[in-house]
């Protein structure tokens, strides 16, 4: 893999990004310093904007990109880096349009556009296949690579995706909807781990400044080719990939049985986890359980 470009966070880079843009990226830095493996962080240029790489392991190792869930950021995979990077070349990618250090520009506003845009992700790291790990919106984006670009995955894990497999429960926007509202915070991830896990306060913090900051780029809003979305039963069986599904038995954002029995009942081949003891950020919540799955998969 070759890196292709190279710039650093400075007001050049980010003409726009407003008060409260910068004390994101204040938080987001605070967060980076839970990796707990030498990294590097850099930009690719893609027709659709410029791409945050945090990139870990021997640079002679095999791909493993990863995807991050919606707000939480490339830094959310510090519990799973070092495990990974051992064996693998890590390259978390700050999804376009999502609260993270990537700077949208074009574009990606549609399924095929995002397929697209990591697929240029992917050709500027000299990235021919890669295994593949998504949580969350990473894990539909991830089902949608596997949909629209088999010959690009090697073998793929697709954790607590958003929608892809079923539709969200209606409380799933309640909270959401409510991130803004007086303790809206609190009350989402209240909701979300239910005691189980404790962010760090640094990682805490940035999830605070993620919903406070205010950027249109950056908003999320769905689309109707766009996401989020459930997969056809046409799209899930045209998945030729090796692929593992998990998710938490204590899944809150939709029914994780039923996730997983039309998952099982559409994908060829599929292998799935109902995780016990477990919600929606399996990474963090059963970061070792993960690390450990996700290696022997790949194996």
């Amino acid at each position: 893999m070759e890196k292709k470009q190279l710039e650093h966070l400075n007001d050049q880079a980010y003409p726009d990004l407003g008060e409260g843009g910068k004390r994101f990226q204040e938080a987001y830095a605070a967060s980076l310093a839970l990796w707990p493996v030498p990294y590097e962080a850099f930009y690719v240029p893609t027709t659709f904007g410029m791409t945050h790489i945090i990139a870990s392991g021997p640079a002679d190792a095999p791909p493993l990109v990863l995807l991050h869930g919606a707000l939480f950021s490339s830094t959310m995979w510090f519990p799973n880096a070092e495990a990974w990077s051992r064996r693998y070349r890590i390259i978390a990618v700050d999804i376009l349009g999502d609260k993270n250090r990537s700077i949208p520009g074009p574009g990606c506003s549609s399924r095929a556009e995002y397929a697209a845009w990591l697929l240029e992700v992917f050709d500027q790291l000299g990235i021919g296949r890669a295994r593949l790990v998504g949580l969350s919106l990473g894990g539909m984006h991830a089902v949608n690579l596997l949909v629209r670009a088999p010959e690009r995955i090697e073998r793929a894990v697709v954790i607590s995706p958003a929608e892809s497999f079923v539709h969200f429960h209606q409380d799933f926007y309640t909270y959401a909807f409510g991130l803004l509202q007086p303790n809206g915070v609190k009350a989402f991830l209240d909701w979300m781990f239910a005691g189980r896990y404790l962010l760090p306060e640094t990682f805490s913090e940035q999830f605070h400044e993620a919903v406070a900051w205010k950027d249109e780029a950056r908003s999320g809003i769905p689309k109707e080719n766009g996401f989020p979305y459930v997969f056809t039963d046409e799209e899930l069986a045209s998945i030729c990939v090796p692929l593992l599904v998990m998710m938490g038995d204590e899944e809150v954002i939709y029914n994780p049985r039923e996730a997983l029995e039309r998952a099982k009942k559409l994908v060829p081949g599929i292998e799935t986890h109902l995780v016990r003891g477990a919600g929606h950020v399996l990474s963090m919540e059963k970061a070792n359980f993960v690390n450990e799955t996700v290696e022997a998969f790949f194996r």
